[in-house]
């Protein structure tokens, strides 16, 4: 490390670094300083004749010191540029991690649904033998026969219904069935959307999904609702894009995104995902950096 002291203050300790400058940069600025003054104190001695082999001997090693300063300088730089590049790399596999913990919990889901929407008794105690044959009839509407038989556990996920802008939802329920391709089946057949009256279903049924997608398929409702001020993504914004549905698909698919201008797109993870494929097909949401 090139020392900024002179030898008659060789005692003296280094100077600190400045408060909240990461050292690496601090220790740039320093070597860059070095070799300012080198520059200029070697222009002033070139201005004047070496006389004396003395002289001649401070001359050369000033040289050589603004030399070794640069040598050193170029290093820096270069392991700068390293660390900046390991860095990216372990935050790359830090998220590659985070995806796969994800994805594995989710897999554990893969043979459950969410329920929501079915109304709860307004008076006396809901008995486990009713939820469950209610539960069997609305899933039975996906075309596909269910029967309490076919179902491992069913519950609510709370006590008490909720009251929304003046309406009451009932809590939602968990259910897990035995058999993961039944579940499948009637995913496949039930519409959420009831076209033959033009609206959305009282009850609703949904994959059931894990904290780490649930609150990624908000964020990517919020951003094409134009409810969050885009501050998760740093490459793309909100130029008229509308969502016609987000809906998870399986653990390889991940979620899959159609909008009301019929564009459609899948195998979203993250909100890399997500943001990689808005970059792409749609130039004028990208945010010029």
């Amino acid at each position: 490390m090139v020392s900024t002291r002179s030898s008659s203050n060789a005692s003296e300790p280094a100077p600190a670094p400045t408060v909240g400058t990461p050292s690496s940069t601090n220790v740039t600025q320093r070597i860059g300083s070095v070799t300012s003054m080198l520059d200029r104190l070697g222009q002033t001695l070139d201005a004047l004749p070496a006389v004396t082999e003395f002289e001649k001997g401070i001359k050369d090693y000033l040289g050589y010191l603004h030399c070794q300063v640069t040598e050193i300088k170029l290093e820096q730089a270069k392991l700068r540029e390293e660390m900046l590049v390991r860095n990216h790399q372990v935050r790359n596999s830090v998220a590659d991690l985070e995806v796969n913990v994800a994805k594995n919990e989710q897999y554990t889901r893969r043979d459950t649904v969410t329920v929501v929407g079915l109304p709860k008794p307004e008076e006396g105690a809901e008995s486990q033998g009713d939820l469950c044959s209610k539960v069997a009839e609305v899933l039975s509407a996906s075309g596909e026969t269910v029967t309490v038989q076919d179902l491992s556990a069913v519950h609510r996920n709370a006590n008490q219904s909720r009251v929304i802008r003046g309406k009451t939802i009932p809590p939602s329920i968990t259910v897990r069935f035995l058999r993961i391709n039944k579940k499948d089946n009637v995913l496949r057949g039930y519409k959420n959307y009831d076209s033959a009256n033009n609206r959305p279903r009282d009850v609703k049924i949904y994959q059931s999904l894990s904290p780490y997608y649930s609150d990624l398929r908000k964020t990517i409702y919020d951003f094409l609702n134009c409810k969050s001020d885009n501050q998760l993504f740093d490459k793309i914004k909100n130029v008229d894009l509308k969502p016609k549905w987000v809906t998870y698909q399986s653990p390889t698919s991940g979620f899959a995104v159609k909008l009301a201008t019929g564009e459609y797109f899948n195998g979203i993870h993250s909100l890399d995902d997500f943001s990689k494929h808005i970059y792409n097909k749609f130039p004028a949401c990208r945010v010029d950096v």
